[in-house]
Parts: structure tokens; C-alpha cells; sequence
């Protein structure tokens, strides 16, 4: 056999490398096909939010008006707000040969409206508390008989279920209690739900037969959590 040229042997040495060279980059070009086949991956996070509460009351109404009337000409004479008929709980409470105050939606006679009281907020323990620039011998005045000036609290939206459904689901001062420079709790714990978020303030007056005069008092209602804090 004759042989081979070492110019030939070069030719073949360099086709032989391309060949190793093209086979390597096709091998190399088959790996990361083989290798990324698509393997699913799943991943978790938190997404975090803080809604304070917020205590807030609306006073929808806070003018209680016992219009113009006389005391009686021997003994104290007591009267007081109503919300649904002149009488409030089946007692007269209106001045003699006077007024009963403006009150007239009830389509029952004028009567005096109490205070309403709403938790507009979003706090479910809001606790409501009254207090008046002036004491009852400031407001009222008159010696012959000592002055009277108090408040009791109703619910205005109570549920059928009772307690803890009404709306003062706490303790609700209902019996009259005298009012004060200082803060009294009226409910210390008024829900907020819409349907349940109201209680009424009612004021009760007894004026001395030797009272006169055109008399002012300005009660703030105040609500907080916890009661102390108002």
C-alpha cells in the first residue's frame, strides 16, 4: 500500500477535529435540553393590614326643650323628657297650665325629646358618659325646695334576643341619677353594630315653687374606652 503523504495525514488530523469539535458542541447543545425539563416550583407570603379602632359618637339630637310653663304655688314640681307621649313611662311630667316642649313627631301632642345618642364608630365598647356646666342649684336655682336635676339612659334600638343584642349590651343607668360637673357613665359599653348603636339620655327637673326665670344648662356627652378615660 502506498503511502500516505504527510500533507494527507494533516488534512485528515484537521477533518478529524472538526468532527470532534462539531460533535462536542452538539453534545453540549443536548445538555440543556435534557437537563431544564420544566420542574414546577410554588412559593408563600403574607400580606398584613391593622385596622384600628376608632371611638366616635354623634349626638342626633341634643336639645332637650321643656318650653315655658308655672311651678306649683305649694311643693316642688317635677318633669321631665319623653319619646313617645307627653307622659314618659305612664307619669305626668309637664308644667302646670304650660308647655310639654316642642317635640312633635310622635303625632301624640308636643312632649320634650331627649338626647339620642349613636356610636359612629367602629370601637364595640364604646362607653358613654355625661356631664353639665352646672349643678342643680346653678341651673334651676330656688331655695323653697332643693332643686332636682338628673338624667337616666334607655335603649333606643333593642333587639327582641334582649342582652347582649341591645344596644347598651353593658350596664345601662336607667334609674335617675343626678347629674354632675364631674363625668357619669350612662352605658359602659354601646355596641356599634348599625342596627344596634343608639340609647337615649333623658333629664328630669324639679323646680322649687320659688323658681323663676329663663334657665340654661350645656350637658356634654362624651364617649371613650375605657370609661375612665373621659
Amino acid at each position: 500500500m502506498a503511502e500516505i503523504s504527510n500533507n494527507l495525514l494533516a488534512g485528515l488530523l484537521i477533518v478529524a477535529i472538526l468532527v470532534s469539535v462539531v460533535g462536542l458542541a452538539n453534545t453540549l447543545t443536548l445538555i440543556p435540553v435534557i437537563r431544564y425539563t420544566g420542574a414546577a416550583t410554588t412559593g408563600t407570603g403574607k400580606t398584613n393590614v391593622t385596622i384600628e379602632s376608632a371611638v366616635s359618637i354623634v349626638l342626633l339630637r341634643n336639645e332637650t326643650d321643656f318650653g315655658a310653663g308655672y311651678p306649683n304655688s305649694n311643693g316642688i314640681l317635677y318633669i321631665w323628657s319623653n319619646n313617645t307621649a307627653p307622659n314618659w313611662d305612664g307619669q305626668g311630667g309637664s308644667f302646670n297650665n304650660g308647655s310639654e316642649g316642642n317635640g312633635t313627631d310622635y303625632n301624640t301632642g308636643t312632649h320634650v325629646y331627649p338626647f339620642v345618642v349613636q356610636n359612629s364608630g367602629n370601637d364595640a365598647s364604646t362607653c358613654i358618659r355625661i356631664r353639665s356646666d352646672k349643678t342643680a342649684s346653678q341651673f334651676i336655682g330656688g331655695v323653697a325646695q332643693t332643686p332636682v336635676f338628673q338624667f337616666a339612659g334607655k335603649q333606643n334600638e333593642s333587639s327582641a334576643w334582649g342582652a347582649p343584642h341591645d344596644s347598651c349590651y353593658g350596664t345601662l343607668t336607667e334609674a335617675w341619677t343626678d347629674m354632675s360637673t364631674s363625668y357619669v357613665t350612662v352605658c359602659d359599653t354601646l355596641n356599634h353594630t348599625d342596627s344596634n348603636d343608639e340609647i337615649r339620655i333623658h333629664f328630669r327637673l324639679g323646680i322649687p315653687e320659688d323658681a323663676a326665670g329663663a334657665k340654661t344648662a350645656t350637658v356634654t356627652v362624651a364617649g371613650c374606652n375605657p370609661c375612665a378615660a373621659c
